[in-house]
């Protein structure tokens, strides 16, 4: 028994190194969505956070899952029912947006890249458009729908 909980304590160790990952010099922060069957899914908070949006205005997330699934550590678990209503919407979100697009904040669709945000000394938090700055792929969408299928419900870690 004690090895099989040192193996889910090095798995836990593991998913939360993998959760804080370096970019040039720069540390992001990442969930883990940990399937019941299945492999992990990774998502950085960019597109994690209008992933929530479009769930909670579909209505398949309430707003203490919205809360838990949204901060880490906070338990934020889905059931195979939720997991296959969750596919669900974001299909039907898919269906309104064509390879390439991004889904905004404000679940609004665009064509148009992506805009490089850019912070420092001169930059006022007004000058900050969130629709732009959390926004997420279709690519993503698709990917996030697909596991939803196949994880019989899930964890975010």
């Amino acid at each position: 028994m004690f090895l099989n909980l040192l193996g889910l304590a090095q798995g836990a160790l593991i998913r939360a190194a993998a959760s804080t990952q370096p970019f040039d010099g720069f540390s992001f922060m990442t969930f883990i969505l940990v399937p019941s069957q299945g492999e992990d899914l990774q998502v950085n908070a960019w597109n994690w956070r209008p992933t929530l949006e479009l769930l909670f205005a579909a209505n398949v997330i309430s707003e203490e899952d919205h809360e838990r699934m949204g901060a880490h550590g906070s338990a934020g678990k889905v059931d195979a029912g939720q997991a296959s209503r969750i596919a669900d919407a974001v299909v039907h979100k898919l269906d309104s947006m064509n390879v390439g697009e991004r889904m905004l904040a404000n679940l609004s669709v665009s064509k148009e890249p992506k805009k490089l945000a850019e912070f420092g000394p001169g930059v006022n938090a007004g000058d900050i458009d969130e629709n732009e700055f959390y926004s997420t792929t279709y690519e993503w969408l698709e990917t996030f729908s697909k596991f939803c299928r196949s994880s019989r419900g899930f964890e975010v870690m």
